[in-house]
């Protein structure tokens, strides 16, 4: 049997259309470094929480004995769930597409709702749009908070339910949300995978885990919605039709914020900015700062395992959107009644990395229509990367300093300099391009 469903997976990791469907959710005892990375690479297992003392793995089913067969320790992870959990407490899905509607008639100036797609079980998958004139698509700097693709991490969805509901109620009150508001376009998605936080699971209806289900650049798959799920296909489609460049999304199971990358080990060309980005967030979170796991609350992806599907990197590779991935609770689904202390630990660093989508540059094209590349070098010349950009405007995040873009479009290039400081500019820190 062992040697069967090894041979599966083998063959599975050598598919572009690999999917892990989540039937056997385990947790493998013990320090196994080298069978983690093993996992990680077949693209239809996923492994997740990787330390000293273990790590979670998902899988079709077979996959508990094959680990028994390697030799390995394992338990479901089911057979052990907390039973004292207090379910009820926790609002339903219907609660919160009330809440989310709430939000939007009382507040129709700076909110509002739209459905971006259905979940497998038809349910609507809803982002809010918060900004001083949100029914205009401004040129502004566009940022997004996406949280618990992974329906049993729960934690997410209640604080960003909460972040909306400050948000909205300080505006015109708040100084630095009232800033933030009126320069800048922000989008957020409490809850990706409704159906899978509706039956308290990782997956989604279908059993597929979305966190390895986004396209992958390592394995060079196409940037399509061809056989996605429809969450992730209704992600990919709205990310298409915006201009995000600094994102997050929120996950549970530990305390840190996950850079990339995650898929490789290479270090990442905006090295010293994504760490400077996990810091500005994990020192404000107490708990997070004074992590004895990860130094200063930061972790490198793939240092700490390898996730190949995941929505960071794909965000990065085809949509130049900065992702990070905050851990907000080790427990997935805590009682109800930790939720007010999680969001008193994490308000501040959720506004002030919202903030960060400041830090950085862009252009306008009087041509609104406009696409080309912007070929971006920084003081000592020393090229950052060459980035497309459509409907007339670009934007980047990027370390303080001075920069230079040469902008290539229509068959003309034009060369503007730019300098990018970590402060709010009136919507945003632009060069109108003629």
């Amino acid at each position: 049997m062992k040697m069967i469903l090894l041979a599966s997976l083998l063959l599975a990791s050598l598919s572009s259309m690999a999917t892990v469907r989540i039937e056997e959710e385990l947790y493998v005892v013990g320090h196994h470094p080298e069978l983690a990375r093993e996992l990680a690479r077949t693209q239809t297992i996923s492994i997740d929480h990787v330390d000293s003392h273990g790590f979670e793995v998902y899988g079709p089913r077979g996959t508990s004995r094959f680990l028994e067969g390697r030799g390995v320790l394992v338990y479901d992870m089911n057979s052990r769930q907390n039973k004292s959990v207090n379910w009820a407490n926790y609002p339903t899905y219907e609660q919160i597409t009330a809440k989310m509607q709430d939000f939007a008639s009382r507040f129709p100036n700076i909110a509002k709702l739209t459905s971006i797609g259905k979940s497998v079980q038809g349910r609507d998958l809803w982002v809010l749009k918060i900004s001083d004139n949100v029914a205009t698509d401004e040129v502004e700097p566009e940022f997004k908070y996406i949280s618990s693709m992974h329906g049993d991490e729960i934690t997410g969805r209640e604080l960003t339910i909460r972040l909306i509901d400050e948000m909205l109620t300080k505006y015109g009150t708040d100084t630095q949300i009232t800033r933030l508001i009126n320069n800048t376009e922000i989008f957020i998605m409490p809850s990706m995978n409704p159906d899978g936080s509706q039956a308290r699971r990782r997956a989604n209806a279908n059993g597929i885990d979305l966190n390895r289900h986004f396209p992958e650049a390592i394995r060079r798959h196409p940037n399509t919605t061809s056989g996605k799920q429809p969450e992730v296909a209704a992600v990919m489609n709205f990310q298409a039709s915006r201009n995000f460049t600094l994102s997050a999304n929120f996950h549970g199971g530990t305390i840190v914020m996950n850079y990339p990358w995650d898929a490789k080990y290479e270090v990442h060309p905006l090295d010293a900015l994504v760490q400077e980005l996990s810091l500005e967030y994990s020192q404000l979170n107490p708990e997070m700062i004074a992590s004895t796991e990860f130094p200063r609350g930061i972790t490198n992806g793939a240092a700490w395992y390898i996730v190949e599907g995941g929505m960071q990197d794909w965000s990065y590779n085809f949509h130049n959107d900065l992702q990070l991935t905050v851990e907000l609770s080790h427990t997935k689904w805590p009682n109800y009644a930790e939720i007010p202390g999680f969001y008193t630990s994490n308000r501040d660093a959720m506004l002030r990395y919202a903030e960060l989508i400041h830090q950085g540059a862009g252009i306008k094209m009087a041509n609104k229509r406009a696409s080309g590349t912007v070929l971006i070098k920084d003081s000592n010349s020393r090229s950052l990367g060459s980035f497309g950009f459509q409907r007339g405007e670009f934007y980047k995040v990027l370390m303080p300093g001075t920069y230079t873009f040469e902008v290539t479009s229509g068959g003309a290039k034009k060369v503007t300099s730019i300098t990018v400081r970590d402060a709010i500019t009136p919507n945003g820190n632009y060069v109108l391009v003629q």
